[in-house]
């Protein structure tokens, strides 16, 4: 509830960083002394309140250690140059009417924290990951740096009342093929001080369980013995079960048995579009479907550059994906990120201010004010056609290449030339883009003819030129009424043919 207006709060807003090069490498450095902005955040913050978004998500140690970062090697504590920024943030926040959702990445690697946590045996508990969220040393050790941080802020009069929730970890997981997961017998002590027998699947899961429980709870009561009336919350990506995916590669993650059992007032539960498997999977590995009273939000959501080609298809996905969400039990959303993050650091994805704006305004809840009910038409004709093709791999049909779903694609199986049709109920028809499926990169060489409804084809355009896989071949021509079919025939390709999306648009 808004305290301010007695209504409903909307989590509605963005993930905010400042990606620079440190010590030879990319790293998100938006609290660093040394690179932080204050008139950038205000105006940025002013921006994002006037178009009605309510809360910015940042990372309160990205900058780990170093002597701009938030600890330092061999000092004990946090630094306080450091400190003022965040709380800098927090007094922004106040000012614009905007929430912050300040969360934790790792213990910070200075400060003697991890001194505290790495107690354990590594042939019992390894890693860093491992050895912090299922050890009691781990839960002393983050409880340590949640007081030192939370003292810190109130010695510098930060405003408490501008955080709508502190995040205790970015994403909780740890390492599959570490210890204890790796081992298959003997017993051992768990951060709830129980026995774990590791040659019984269900008592190492139990394991993982007791870890990540007393952590949460452990720092959750520390955050509110400083902020009595914050709320607490902590991120997450989905596991990978029941239903299969490949979120999280070698990292494992259980929500289920968490939701409802531990100290937190809402979760934060990761999910883009485009993924291997849909919302409603996804929802049902977080463990939503089993306990649907608890609140989520959904801290991270954005478009891959790589799935979608066109900042307009990106609109269209994320506001389908939202509104998919509010069926599966989201509560609020926040979109990955403000600012594009360098495609060096990762999959990158489309930024809300990226070509002038156009996220940042079609996704804002002042335009968009009910998230449940998309406001973008799509403006793919081929998407309500049907598609048939000169051949097709049995799992690449040609349906597959006008579904919406970047994670598949049509493949004819076979060289050049090939061809791929899309029949749909008469529209005018002047442009259509091709998402290439192919390897080796080369020259290809693509026919794309329309039939109206008065019959006969007619060639509109011919791409000829060098491809590589993923690029977007964007192919415009003089409108043409009563179109009926576009027919895309591949005459020249060093690859089997295929497209992963084949879009029909009326310019």
């Amino acid at each position: 509830m808004d305290v301010r207006t007695g209504k409903p709060f909307a989590v509605r807003g963005t993930n905010y960083f400042t990606i620079v090069s440190a010590g030879g490498r990319l790293q998100d450095r938006f609290f660093s002394p040394a690179v932080f902005d204050a008139d950038t955040v205000d105006a940025d913050f002013h921006r994002l309140a006037e178009r009605g978004y309510t809360t910015v998500r940042l990372f309160l140690d990205s900058c780990s250690v170093g002597p701009d970062c938030i600890s330092r090697v061999g000092v004990d504590g946090l630094n306080p140059a450091y400190l003022e920024s965040i709380a800098e943030t927090m007094r922004i926040a106040e000012r614009t009417g905007v929430f912050l959702l300040l969360t934790s990445n790792d213990l910070p690697d200075g400060g003697e924290y991890t001194g505290i946590a790495y107690r354990s045996d590594p042939s019992e508990f390894e890693g860093y990951r491992n050895s912090v969220f299922l050890t009691a040393a781990g839960a002393e050790a983050a409880a340590a740096y949640w007081d030192d941080l939370l003292t810190g802020l109130a010695a510098l009069d930060a405003p408490f009342g501008s955080v709508l929730a502190w995040s205790i970890v970015n994403e909780m997981w740890v390492f599959k093929e570490q210890p204890p997961l790796t081992l298959r017998s003997g017993t051992l002590r768990g951060a709830d001080g129980g026995s774990y027998d590791m040659a019984d699947a269900g008592q190492r899961r139990g394991l993982v369980l007791a870890g990540f429980s007393h952590y949460l709870d452990s720092v959750a009561a520390v955050i509110r013995s400083h902020d009595p009336d914050g709320l607490v919350t902590s991120g997450f990506f989905a596991p990978q079960f029941p239903n299969p995916t490949s979120t999280g590669g070698d990292w494992y993650v259980d929500t289920a048995p968490l939701l409802g059992t531990v100290d937190l007032d809402f979760f934060d539960f990761h999910a883009y579009p485009g993924g291997d498997i849909t919302l409603a999977k996804l929802a049902e590995n977080f463990g939503m479907t089993a306990t649907p009273d608890v609140p989520v939000v959904m801290g991270e959501a954005g478009a891959f550059l790589h799935d979608y080609r066109t900042v307009e298809s990106a609109a269209l996905a994320l506001q389908h994906w939202v509104a998919q969400s509010c069926e599966a039990g989201f509560d609020g959303w926040l979109h990955w990120g403000y600012l594009r993050a360098p495609v060096a650091i990762g999959d990158a994805t489309w930024g809300l201010v990226d070509d002038d704006g156009y996220l940042l305004d079609v996704l804002a809840p002042a335009n968009w004010p009910d998230p449940c009910t998309p406001t973008l038409a799509d403006p793919d004709i081929a998407r309500s056609g049907t598609a048939t093709a000169s051949n097709s791999l049995p799992d690449e049909p040609p349906a597959a290449a006008i579904d919406g779903d970047p994670g598949t694609q049509w493949g004819s199986g076979g060289d050049a030339p090939q061809w791929l049709e899309v029949h749909f109920p008469a529209s005018t028809v002047g442009r259509v883009r091709l998402n290439v499926a192919q390897y080796p990169a080369g020259r290809t060489v693509h026919d794309v003819a329309v039939r109206t409804a008065a019959g006969g084809w007619t060639t509109v355009a011919v791409a000829d030129g060098v491809t590589a896989d993923g690029d977007l071949v964007d192919v415009s021509f003089t409108p043409v009424d009563n179109v009926v079919a576009v027919r895309v025939t591949t005459t020249v390709s060093p690859s089997w043919v295929s497209w992963r999306a084949v879009e029909v648009l009326a310019e």
